[in-house]
């Protein structure tokens, strides 16, 4: 990268290194305000968005994490289907091969995201407190995705009733008071219902009914927006 330009996106959380738009590093901002001040006389221009997430902040040399914060590097996927972290493979599949797939760790468990999907889940190699020293780790800022769907099969969204129940193709099935108002997906499979909110599966039922579906985001009446 000889001769080529660099541009340097800095505030007092994360300076990101970025060329020709792409980041190519990010790490923790040691910058004090007085330091932005004293750039912005020399010349720097007000920066835009954050082009990355956000670097893991430290203290006395050791990363700074909130309680439960998980972590997330980018690794590529070899030939054959696998990662490696912490020196050890894991498999996600030979579908992903060649490209980039995000693993978040949280020190006790592992996921691997691959196209906006959960790709794989193993127990977790490393300490939350360890992952954020790997080369390239940054917080993770949101909600971990549902797994892909089944070969085959479509998801309807729903708001739980008040009383615990949604419908799908005219079957009611109990969820629970607890659940009321919770905006929940409904895997529809061959003989079943998956209802999941978020990454937690609420339950499995049977599906009584297997004539095409056709209403697929309907809300529940008289429930939370």
């Amino acid at each position: 990268m000889a001769g080529r330009t660099l541009t340097i996106w800095a505030d007092l959380h994360s300076i990101h290194l970025l060329l020709d738009g792409h980041v190519l590093r990010t790490v923790a901002s040691r910058l004090l305000p007085q330091d932005l001040a004293y750039l912005a006389m020399r010349g720097a221009r007000q920066a835009g968005p954050e082009p990355a997430k956000a670097a893991i902040q430290q203290r006395d040399g050791k990363p700074v994490l909130a309680a439960g914060q998980a972590i997330e590097i980018d690794r590529k996927v070899h030939r054959d289907g696998h990662v490696i972290v912490d020196g050890e493979k894991y498999q996600v599949g030979t579908g992903y091969a060649g490209t980039s797939v995000t693993m978040r760790l949280d020190g006790h468990l592992m996921h691997a995201i691959a196209a906006g999907a959960l790709a794989g889940t193993w127990p977790c190699p490393v300490t939350a407190e360890r992952a954020a020293r790997m080369n390239g780790a940054c917080a993770a800022s949101a909600p971990l995705p549902p797994p892909p769907l089944p070969a085959g099969a479509i998801a309807a969204r729903r708001r739980v009733h008040p009383d615990g129940r949604i419908m799908v193709n005219k079957q009611p099935m109990k969820l629970g008071p607890r659940h009321a108002g919770k905006l929940v997906t409904v895997i529809i499979e061959d003989t079943c219902y998956r209802i999941l909110h978020g990454e937690e599966e609420l339950a499995v039922k049977p599906r009584k009914d297997t004539s095409p579906i056709t209403r697929l985001y309907v809300r529940g009446m008289k429930t939370k927006a």
